[in-house]
C-alpha cells in the first residue's frame, strides 16, 4: 500500500473531548502539543489526531501514550 501524499495537508490535534488543541503546519505531518509538565504521562487515547485538507477530515484516531520529557539544556 502506498502513503498517502500529506503535502497538502495539516496534522490537527484533539482532546479528549474534541476540542482542537493545536493545528500543525501544513505539509510537514507534525504538531507540537506545548504546556505539558515535563515528567507528565499521557495516557492513550487523551489526545486525537487526524489530517485535514481545508475541505475533508480524516477520521479522528487516538494518538498513542508517551512521557513528556524535561527539555534539554
Amino acid at each position: 500500500m502506498a502513503a498517502e501524499d500529506r503535502s497538502n495537508q495539516t496534522l490537527k490535534i484533539y482532546d479528549k473531548t474534541g476540542k482542537l488543541i493545536v493545528p500543525g503546519e501544513k505539509g510537514k505531518g507534525t504538531a507540537t502539543i506545548t504546556g505539558l509538565a515535563a515528567g507528565t504521562k499521557v495516557a492513550a487515547g487523551d489526545y486525537k489526531a487526524s489530517f485535514s485538507d481545508g475541505t475533508n477530515e480524516s477520521d479522528k484516531v487516538d494518538v498513542p501514550a508517551f512521557d513528556v520529557l524535561p527539555a534539554e539544556g
